[in-house]
């Protein structure tokens, strides 16, 4: 059986932006729980490697790193190429909603990743590692966007925050993906 997810819950037309992603943007959203290691990795990859990129274009482009247990590693990328980490919320919801561009950058993963699920369930266009959109039989281009490495994941993120129109049908396609 596949993963399911309460598109009822993650349901985008309930769920009003988080009101700290006013202002700045665009906004790229990851989410997780932050003392786990594949997490890790892919928040200082992207905050590191990816961002500038991003940054060279939209200047005040946000990322949102989103989740309890931040290690010292994840806090220290506050500020870091317009890193935002919020620590534990009480509904990541918001923060998904709020987001231009929901990115999971995972070079580990084990199962299916809830988080896409989530993220595409809320009609977020989603750019995922390989590794973190395995289990998941959407249609690359289609319902979801994938990429391996910095540079990949960076052109994918410009070409995805340059055309919106893209970008919603993406996130509307990965709705009706997650609903069917």
């Amino acid at each position: 059986l596949g993963n399911g997810i309460d598109t009822d819950f993650f349901d985008p037309a309930e769920m009003p932006p988080a009101p700290e992603m006013a202002g700045k943007g665009p906004h790229l959203t990851f989410t997780g729980q932050m003392d786990y290691p594949p997490n890790i990795a892919a928040v200082e990859m992207f905050a590191r490697e990816v961002m500038p990129q991003i940054r060279a274009t939209f200047p005040q482009a946000r990322f949102n790193v989103v989740g309890r247990a931040p290690t010292l590693a994840v806090r220290s990328l506050e500020g870091v190429n317009g890193a935002h980490v919020t620590g534990a919320v009480l509904d990541v919801r918001p923060w998904i909603a709020g987001a231009d561009l929901v990115v999971a950058p995972l070079t580990i993963a084990r199962g299916v990743q809830n988080k896409v699920l989530e993220a595409m369930a809320m009609a977020r266009p989603v750019l995922a590692t390989p590794e973190a959109a395995t289990g998941i039989p959407a249609r690359d281009g289609q319902e979801i966007v994938v990429a391996a490495g910095a540079d990949a994941l960076a052109r994918q993120a410009l070409s995805l925050l340059h055309d919106k129109v893209r970008a919603t049908a993406i996130g509307q396609s990965a709705r009706a993906f997650v609903l069917d």
